[in-house]
């Protein structure tokens, strides 16, 4: 029985070739975006799953008060917090200090200087709470004492080759530190990713203290019992150290909802966001219904041609079952070659899809068990989706219907199908007019006054690990060798720089106005400058004046706008000349006020201005070039030997400053591209089906086009009758998908500080697009069927 119903299905593909592929194509394009989508979806979910204990380990955040006034939530605590919890709440199983060292550091083995990112220095318990894998040493002996270091695999293989890295002796700073382990590298998918380690004992040789209060440079992460109260472990928490930090509070958050729902400052890296992930799965569903709704159209359109079929069977004596199973096989062998161009599909795409999504190359993408999982179960879900709805309609046929010559019954009715396409219309319109607001969104974005202007200028990464002394002689000897260049208009030196991530600003909560109370509590950011940098970055001035060259511009400080604002100051002009409570030197009890900037943007558009303080300061860790970019290749190379002259063995490393800016853009830029080709490919999958129902439609009304010609009816108004359907139809769902792209887009936007208003042409605009796209698909059928000669139309059966 079986043998004979495959054959009976593949007959009935092979006479129907044309639908048989519009049905396969569909469904093949549709369950490859849905794979590649899932993927991706299932990986931003994935984060911190692979440690044994992820469902017991949270990070502690600080909650900043001014008074009752919510300020800001700071990820990084304060490094007496982790041993006050274990000694005095038991839920605490342990707890680990994680802080960032640098994220390019100068790491000198003999006679070489490796450029090492994402430097960590954390305690020993590191290893037990995130359970790394070791390749060297083991955790017992890692970390324990001071200047011992653990490098990852990969940053070992590159310093010492194939050689045993334990034992070895590297420099830092000047400091020498042996490495006692090394661990395999972290997967892709945590938050906290970690290139090498240094035991967070050494800290206070180099000038940290770790028993202080009064600042919070740490990560601190707990392991607590499991089913521990969260309610319950923060208030345990906010009673024990209401004494140290006063009106802020610590709050617990698991570390697996980090990646999507933390967005606080000084994040060790950019997180995703929950909402365009779930946005994306809705994507993937939709598409997956777009290519179902296909065949159920295609397939219910054509029940007039089987009906004398399946009335014969019945009157054979066929059961419906039978004639259900027969209908059902016809979809899984659809299905079947769907799902097998599918796969074909997503191997050609994966290199486009790794490089799209960011990821490193996936070799086990098709040897995972749970891919192969989610094909099966897409494969069953497909065709249930597909086959069940056809297969009951057609195996409805009463046998009366061979004594009749056409098939008009309710069941199939063109209502229904009408429903359908006005869906996967919908479908459409959502996911392209997203993709035109995400487009709209980051152009505005870009457009905005940043306050600066970081066009043509060029950033060099400073040396580190010299003396200050060293530098206060190399740096500007270098300052001044690069403003010798042609190209090369203005040279400054600066200890941070506009479109850093935070984490390379320092921070303080403790200024006010000098003698008063007015401003402490909020964040304020800042960092040293020489008096060139403004005039580089065309940062202006609107009050008082810059630092000034050969002057000592001592415990002077600049401020910005925002900055002078929440100071307490009524304008720019009155905050000139005067105190503030920040104290630069160890003689110093206040600083003054020597000018004010008009607000900019440390960060992108997408943040809110941050209140800046700069002081004076000759050396830095990043040189800032104002250059002329034509000819620029020759400018580099000029540059670089003039690097190598100054500082030999070096690594030299440069950007431009506005590329700063616009990689803070990179995940929106990448969740606008993958929004852009789905919703081409939900409109594609869509005029398939346009494309087979119009087929169809010619093929049913065959005769009718004939006695219209012959009355006299133009190629127009043929086309126009075999199309307006569709644009009635496409409009109809404009007016659906309206509200609710309003409202999802609407939700997205929230995640900017800045942004354009949704306006009513955008949805216009991707309705005509989509109406348009609907009236051409059926034309290019409606043409041919209109010029064809009535004659011939008249004697088709």
């Amino acid at each position: 029985m079986l043998s004979t119903n495959i054959k009976t299905a593949w007959r009935a593909l092979k006479k129907n070739r044309f639908y048989t592929i519009i049905n396969v194509m569909g469904l093949a394009i549709a369950t490859a975006a849905f794979l590649l989508i899932i993927n991706y979806v299932r990986f931003e979910y994935s984060y911190e799953n692979f440690y044994r204990n992820a469902d017991n380990i949270y990070r502690i955040t600080l909650d900043r008060y001014k008074g009752a006034e919510y300020v800001v939530t700071d990820c990084e605590t304060h490094p007496p917090l982790g041993p006050l919890l274990k000694k005095d709440i038991p839920d605490v199983v342990d707890y680990v200090r994680i802080q960032q060292i640098d994220d390019a550091a100068e790491i000198k083995y003999r006679q070489k200087v490796f450029v090492t990112s994402r430097m960590y220095a954390s305690d020993p318990s590191i290893f037990t709470i995130f359970n790394y894998d070791f390749k060297e040493g083991s955790p017992a002996n890692a970390l324990n004492e001071p200047f011992q270091a653990v490098l990852t695999a990969s940053t070992a293989q590159k310093m010492f080759g194939d050689k045993p890295a334990k034992g070895e002796v590297i420099q830092f700073m000047d400091k020498s530190y042996t490495i006692t382990g090394v661990i395999q590298d972290l997967p892709p998918n945590t938050h906290l990713k970690i290139n090498m380690l240094i035991s967070l004992s050494t800290l206070p040789q180099l000038g940290f203290q770790l028993n202080s209060w009064n600042g919070n440079n740490n990560y601190t992460y707990v392991q607590l019992r499991p089913h521990t109260s969260l309610t319950a472990f923060d208030s345990k928490m906010r009673t024990l150290t209401k004494g140290f930090i006063r009106d802020n509070i610590y709050r617990t958050e698991p570390v697996k909802d980090i990646h999507l729902f933390s967005h606080k400052t000084f994040e060790p890296e950019i997180n995703g966001n929950i909402k365009t992930v779930r946005f994306l799965l809705i994507t993937a569903f939709m598409i997956l219904l777009v290519g179902s709704v296909n065949y159920i159209n295609l397939t219910t359109a054509r029940t007039t041609e089987r009906t004398k079929e399946v009335g014969m069977r019945k009157a054979l004596g066929a059961s419906r079952g039978s004639l259900v199973r027969q209908f059902m096989m016809e979809t899984l062998l659809i299905n079947l070659f769907a799902m097998a161009i599918a796969l074909l599909l997503v191997k050609l795409a994966l290199p486009f899809y790794l490089v799209l999504a960011d990821r490193v190359a996936v070799n086990s993408f098709f040897t995972s068990p749970v891919f192969w999982l989610i094909c099966l179960a897409l494969f069953v879900l497909n065709s249930l989706l597909s086959g069940i709805y056809p297969a009951m309609v057609l195996s409805a046929v009463k046998p009366v219907s061979i004594t009749v010559k056409s098939f008009t019954a309710s069941i199939g009715s063109a209502l229904f199908r009408k429903t359908l396409v006005v869906g996967q219309f919908t479908a459409a319109l959502v996911i392209l007019s997203a993709s035109f607001i995400v487009y709209r969104q980051l152009a505005f974005l870009r457009s905005q006054d940043l306050g600066l202007n970081p066009a043509e200028l060029l950033v060099i990464k400073a040396t580190s690990g010299e003396d200050d002394a060293v530098l206060e002689k190399e740096q500007p000897a270098f300052r001044q060798a690069l403003q010798q260049l042609p190209a090369i208009q203005q040279a400054s030196i600066s200890q941070s720089l506009p479109g850093v991530p935070l984490n390379q600003l320092s921070t303080t909560t403790g200024i006010s106005r000098y003698g008063a109370t007015d401003g402490k509590g909020y964040n304020f950011y800042m960092y040293g400058i020489d008096s060139r940098l403004l005039d580089i970055t065309g940062i202006k001035l609107v009050a008082g004046h810059n630092f000034r060259d050969g002057f000592p511009n001592k415990d002077e400080v600049i401020i910005s706008r925002e900055a002078s604002r929440l100071l307490g100051f009524r304008t720019p002009e009155t905050a000139v000349g005067q105190r503030i409570s920040l104290t630069l030197s160890d003689s110093a009890k206040f600083s003054t006020i020597v000018g004010v900037t008009e607000d900019y943007h440390q960060l992108s558009m997408k943040e809110s201005l941050l209140p800046m303080l700069h002081w004076y300061q000759q050396i830095g860790k990043y040189y800032v070039l104002k250059v002329s970019t034509a000819e620029m290749p020759a400018t580099i190379a000029q540059i670089k030997s003039l690097w190598e002259q100054h500082f030999p063995g070096h690594t030299f490393e440069y950007q431009f400053m506005d590329q700063l800016f616009d990689q803070q853009y990179k995940a929106d830029d990448q969740f606008g591209k993958v929004v852009k080709i789905f919703s081409a490919l939900t409109l594609f999958i869509t005029c398939l089906g346009i494309l087979g129902l119009t087929a169809y439609n010619i093929t049913r009304r065959t005769k009718e086009i004939g006695i219209r010609k012959v009355l006299g009816a133009s190629v127009g108004s043929i086309v126009g009758l075999l199309s307006k359907d569709f644009v009635k139809l496409a409009m109809l769902a404009m007016i659906i998908a309206t509200p609710l792209s309003w409202y999802i887009m609407q939700q997205w936007l929230q995640n900017f500080a800045y942004h354009m208003h949704i306006r009513w042409w955008m949805f216009a605009w991707s309705g005509l697009l989509t109406a348009g796209i609907a009236f051409v698909t059926a034309c290019l059928q409606s043409v041919r069927a209109a010029l064809m000669d009535p004659v011939k139309s008249l004697k088709t059966e």
